[in-house]
């Protein structure tokens, strides 16, 4: 299987490169990733600068690299339409922290697999927790489960324009409870700006802090409860329940 390796955290993360090393033990693996951090760039594309492409020589990886100059889902689009060939699978991440609950919506990571499921491209987003306040992370168990998914997806859930979303919680290998297959839960923050300067703009720093978690069946609640969750995407955000109520009250109206 040709898999299509990207990421928003940048092509050096660790993350990534525990993933390519891991998956191209089984598959051929081409990266394709940003040069610089990209967190938090949701699907956004670059459609008024030029793209630069750089190839890479990543250490002890012995696949085919490139840098971009662009936003994660360039690097998808470019993957797919450009440096790779015949892609079978998109798989982005490891992120370094989760991308749970309406979070998604801001990922990089997760946008960077959506853009595969666009173009019919089966697509993993693949993100773990993290404690902020380190660098202790081990993505090789994260890499792990990440193989494990895609050897089952690939085999009996083809659908070419889902993506799914796997979370790996922060806690020792062994103490992994099981996997849950689970909605998005709902992601509200506390947030603070700091202001640090007061010339003709004022510049603000953001601190946030996570709300409680209400919802019990959800992906940040597995998370917090030791699991793995592995959740469905799509692209379409149609509210299809709501569609004849919607067109019903507008063609009264108009």
């Amino acid at each position: 299987m040709r898999v299509l390796i990207t990421n928003d955290d940048g092509i050096h993360a660790r993350g990534i490169q525990a993933l390519a090393k891991e998956i191209s033990k089984n598959h051929e693996v081409i990266i394709v990733a940003p040069r610089e951090q990209k967190s938090a760039s949701s699907h956004s594309i670059s459609i008024h600068e030029p793209i630069r492409v750089k190839e890479e020589k990543l250490e002890g990886l012995p696949v085919k690299a490139y840098s971009v100059v662009g936003t994660p889902a360039d690097c998808t689009q470019l993957g797919v339409s450009l440096l790779g060939k015949d892609i079978d699978l998109v798989l982005s991440g490891i992120n370094r922290g989760i991308n749970c609950g309406t979070d998604i919506l801001y990922s990089g990571t997760v946008s960077a697999a959506i853009e595969g499921a666009i173009y019919n491209i089966p697509s993993i987003a693949v993100s773990m927790e993290v404690d902020w306040e380190k660098e202790d992370e081990d993505y090789e168990k994260a890499a792990k489960w990440a193989g494990r998914i895609i050897e089952s997806a690939y085999q009996s859930c083809k659908r070419k324009t889902v993506v799914l979303n796997l979370n790996i919680p922060h806690v020792d290998e062994r103490a992994i409870k099981g996997l849950k297959v689970c909605k998005l839960g709902k992601s509200t923050y506390q947030t603070e700006y700091v202001l640090i300067e007061e010339k003709d703009d004022k510049v603000y720093t953001i601190k946030g802090t996570r709300n409680k978690i209400e919802e019990e069946d959800s992906d940040l609640y597995y998370i917090s409860q030791g699991y793995v969750t592995l959740t469905p995407l799509h692209f379409d955000f149609t509210h299809f329940e709501l569609l004849e109520e919607v067109e019903a009250h507008f063609n009264q109206t108009f």
